[in-house]
């Protein structure tokens, strides 16, 4: 009779079985790096997930991975009260051994996550977290909720270094948390060198045989158009320059607050092109070459692992509270620059700085594609997942061992 939980000697020769649930969504850009998961030869990985943020609104809404790929993830069925959501599933599946490692989403309000994760306590299966961690410093009870949450999984997966700084502060212990990182594209489909700005984006005269006026700089924002993502401290810097001298915006996404934000731009007389969503991949390399300069307006997160996969250096708020992990790539002065938070003064002289220095704009698309080729690829990121989830496993069959010698 076979121990439930326990591998036999030829499933031992084979690699681990792991659950994992896609974290957030399985959406278009979760799909390179779930194909190179799917196709390991380290683990054999069953995905689950939700095909779509339902929880949004139409217009906020990020789009589905493939139907190819979808046809290989389980569907998620989950129930929610308000904030409180249960995984249908999670527990049952930890409970019946058939995986050698359950990765869940880290969400501290998902009511099955913590019941799998006693369930994993109890039979001794190796049941890890997926997510941000920490984004930012925590006190008080959300604090000791989260520890608590974290203190029932085996280990963390964490999107950024600051997030395994801030566990390790607050004890957990640092071979808990292994840094992973976040991706949106794979190695073959970064930029193989920084943008240009396209030189046919000149102003031109319309006299016949008339020079061409110098090019205007052009800035590109790709994020949703919610409230959080305050556009409008954009539209309020350009509007402190010279209107000769204000640069171009392309404005890549769709939400809610598009039809305010497109009258704001043009009340401050910026040249701004609202062009909705966009997915594609070529197209979106057309709209970066053509950039100067990617902006991030309020909390930042995969825009910014975008723009330096395509050679575009970013300008992005310091110490805003919303930020993502992916903030991380934004050195000052190396592959970006930081403004004051929420200032549009600010956002206005690293702007002007930026554009009158082309060559150090060229230098920091150089430096964004080598942190972007070494940490924020779907290859890279597969990579450490399956390295920190072997070592999580390796580390709990260890006392095992030991005590059956």
């Amino acid at each position: 009779m076979r121990v439930p939980g326990r591998r036999t000697s030829r499933e031992q020769d084979s690699p681990p079985k792991v659950f994992l649930v896609v974290q957030p969504t399985v959406s278009h850009y979760r799909e390179p790096l779930l194909r190179r998961l799917l196709s390991s030869t380290r683990l054999d990985v069953d995905l689950v997930g939700r095909y779509r943020n339902s929880e949004g609104t139409a217009a906020d809404r990020i789009q589905s991975a493939s139907e190819e790929l979808l046809a290989q993830v389980t569907p998620l069925r989950l129930l929610s009260w308000g904030e409180l959501w249960w995984e249908r599933g999670q527990v049952r599946d930890v409970l019946s051994g058939r995986h050698d490692v359950y990765v869940l989403a880290g969400r501290i309000y998902t009511l099955s996550a913590w019941a799998a994760m006693l369930a994993g306590k109890l039979t001794g299966r190796t049941v890890l977290l997926w997510g941000h961690g920490w984004k930012r410093p925590e006190a008080g009870l959300k604090r000791r909720l989260r520890l608590a949450f974290y203190a029932l999984c085996d280990g963390l997966l964490v999107y950024g270094d600051r997030a395994r700084e801030l566990g390790v502060s607050y004890g957990v212990p640092a071979e808990k948390i292994a840094v992973v990182y976040n991706s949106i594209y794979a190695e073959d489909q970064i930029a193989a060198a920084p943008a240009d700005a396209d030189p046919h984006a000149a102003d031109q005269q319309d006299a016949v045989g008339a020079p061409e006026a110098p090019r205007r700089p052009t800035l590109i924002y790709s994020s949703r158009l919610t409230t959080r993502h305050r556009l409008d401290t954009l539209a309020e810097a350009l509007e402190l320059m010279p209107a000769a001298a204000r640069p171009r915006v392309l404005v890549v996404g769709d939400g809610v607050e598009r039809p305010r934000l497109e009258r704001r731009f043009v009340e401050a007389g910026v040249d701004a092109e609202f062009l909705g969503a966009v997915y594609d991949l070529p197209t979106l390399r057309q709209l970066y070459a053509r950039a100067d300069a990617a902006v991030s307006i309020g909390g930042a997160g995969l825009n910014v692992t975008q723009a330096l996969s395509l050679g575009v250096p970013v300008v992005a708020e310091d110490g805003n509270p919303d930020s993502s992990p992916e903030i991380e790539a934004v050195i000052d002065g190396e592959t970006g620059r930081l403004y004051r938070s929420g200032d549009p003064e600010s956002l206005r002289q690293v702007l002007q700085e930026l554009v009158d220095d082309p060559a150090g704009l060229r230098r920091m698309g150089a430096r964004g594609l080598e942190i972007i080729r070494d940490r924020y690829t779907a290859e890279r990121h597969a990579e450490a997942m399956e390295a920190a989830i072997l070592a999580f496993l390796d580390a709990r069959r260890a006392p095992r061992k030991a005590g059956s010698r």
